[in-house]
């Protein structure tokens, strides 16, 4: 038990509640797993033995997941998925992508890819460009009470080429991060590179000058 309440009914206390908050270890001896939950126990003498009349045993709903965590949760998973694309390995940027259910849309490609052996046949050409990505603008989007799932969108800058010759590429991105099997997998990537910003009219009248 780690919180209870007790109240007494009848003059004699011949009932009470007794309500709070316990933790179950579950599991063989050397592989223990944890179970927070929530009990009610309303307790009867019967004769002049005690009974449970009553029993009620919930799990514990999830500490919602706060704004700040969630957005920190999402560099990080950024600041990976950049990682892996420095090991120009394409399978370890490909494993950071969901096996299930999949929809990515890349930056260079007019393929919508669905599959693990079609994300890293992408990533074989995409590592060569040394590219490295820094994020300048975003969003985070939590959802499900446990934050399991989250929409990380914005605008990132990748630089791509040679160590002499970065080439700077303004892109938006979305990414839709969800926990598997304990895991965060990318289960959707749509990146397109950022639309130029249309000429005013005043500047059309003065380059026709």
């Amino acid at each position: 038990i780690t919180d209870e309440s007790v109240q007494a009914y009848g003059p004699a206390g011949d009932a009470y509640l007794h309500s709070g908050m316990y933790t179950f270890e579950l599991g063989d001896a050397d592989n223990r797993t944890p179970v927070q939950a929530r009990f009610s126990y309303v307790w009867q003498k019967q004769g002049n033995e005690w009974k449970i009349s009553h029993h009620h045993s919930s799990v514990r709903p999830p500490t919602p997941v706060s704004q700040e965590e969630m957005t920190k949760t999402a560099q990080e998973n950024f600041k990976k998925w950049n990682d892996s694309l420095q090991t120009k390995d394409p399978k370890k940027v490909a494993a950071l992508y969901s096996s299930g259910e999949l929809s990515f849309l890349p930056t260079v490609s007019p393929a919508h890819i669905t599959d693990t052996a079609n994300t890293e046949q992408y990533f074989v050409n995409f590592v060569l460009k040394n590219p490295f990505g820094t994020i300048t603008d975003e969003s985070v989007q939590a959802y499900g009470p446990a934050g399991d799932a989250y929409l990380h969108s914005g605008m990132y800058t990748f630089e791509l080429g040679d160590a002499d010759n970065r080439t700077p590429v303004q892109a938006r991105f979305s990414y839709v991060w969800q926990k598997v099997g304990g895991e965060w997998k990318i289960s959707h990537h749509h990146s397109s590179v950022r639309p130029p910003v249309p000429v005013s009219a005043e500047e059309w009248t003065s380059l026709a000058q």
